[in-house]
């Protein structure tokens, strides 16, 4: 019966969000979700003011009590490679690529787009399971925290929580613009941040993720009247550059390793264009307990556990 009413609810608001305004759907299902999962919310919000310590230092004794890294205007670049697990989760992105990359995947389950491809399903971690060790370290979860006021969990259902991408032209034709390939802000949660972390070089011929800080995107998200009442969920560059200049545009560009902290519930961002040489990175995405949308009416996403389980971790994977 849940499910039911969860798939009636979800698919309501999918149909007919743009004519509520998707502002108004987003505070609704906030309003819900803080009342649904209130006692999830208080394990998770004290987890974060009164058992700091003991939660961060029992996942990790190394942890130097602070974040190094903190989100201003929306966003944090880290370009030392000095993360607990970073190398492990690369290591398996590695893997991934050197069994899947490099093939046409379109039409496949795995094809988010056309020029856009995951190289696992969700429910294979089981086989990439040291893909959580970054994204469950003491160091990354803190920065989230930080930003959030509580200890993020990573998403449970969409944004698929953990992506290892391939971006490439090589089997798609080059057309005008869509999708992902367009200005957005996310509305699955807010605050809602992504840990992106280069598995290769990325340049602006690898189809980089682009965004804009918030304050810009505050104002390009008034001035456009963005996610109101009939409003389109997608921008085109005509209509953002009527109200920004192109110059605000920050491409995340870099070397292998480097890491991109961003809000994408306040940023507006767009990714895989021009992926002439293809572009590899491993998303991350962290969500509250009391998202903006209903997609917890219809299931939750099952992480693989590990004998010793951390504290910590075990919250972050929604345990």
């Amino acid at each position: 019966m849940k499910n039911i009413t969860g798939r009636i609810v979800n698919r309501f608001f999918g149909r007919f969000q743009h004519r509520i305004g998707i502002a108004n759907t987003r505070r609704l299902a906030k309003a819900y979700n803080r009342i649904r999962y209130r006692r999830e919310i208080r394990e998770v919000v004290d987890g974060y003011e009164n058992r700091y310590d003991e939660l961060f230092k029992g996942n990790d004794a190394e942890y130097a009590g602070t974040p190094r890294n903190r989100l201003k205007d929306g966003w944090a670049i880290d370009r030392s490679g000095a993360f607990p697990g970073l190398e492990s989760s690369l290591a398996e992105a590695d893997r991934l690529i050197e069994e899947r990359g490099g093939q046409n995947r379109c039409g496949t389950a795995l094809a988010q787009q056309d020029y856009l491809y995951h190289l696992s399903g969700i429910d294979e971690l089981d086989q990439f399971p040291r893909l959580l060790d970054f994204a469950t370290s003491s160091e990354v979860v803190a920065t989230v925290a930080e930003y959030m006021g509580m200890i993020p969990t990573i998403a449970m259902n969409l944004p698929t929580g953990i992506r290892v991408f391939e971006s490439t032209e090589q089997f798609s034709e080059r057309t005008t613009y869509n999708a992902s390939q367009l200005w957005h802000r996310d509305i699955h949660d807010f605050p809602m941040v992504y840990a992106i972390v280069l598995v290769r070089d990325a340049t602006e011929q690898t189809g980089p993720w682009t965004f804009l800080p918030a304050s810009v995107s505050e104002r390009a998200t008034r001035d456009l009247k963005y996610q109101g009442w009939r409003q389109p969920y997608r921008v085109t560059d005509e209509r953002m550059y009527e109200h920004i200049d192109s110059s605000e545009r920050i491409p995340f560009t870099g070397k292998r390793g480097d890491v991109l902290f961003l809000d994408s519930s306040r940023c507006f961002h767009y990714g895989s264009r021009h992926a002439v040489d293809p572009g590899y990175r491993i998303m991350y995405a962290y969500t509250t307990r009391a998202r903006s949308d209903f997609q917890m009416m219809l299931h939750r996403q099952e992480f693989p556990k590990q004998e010793g389980d951390s504290a910590l971790r075990r919250m972050v994977l929604g345990q």
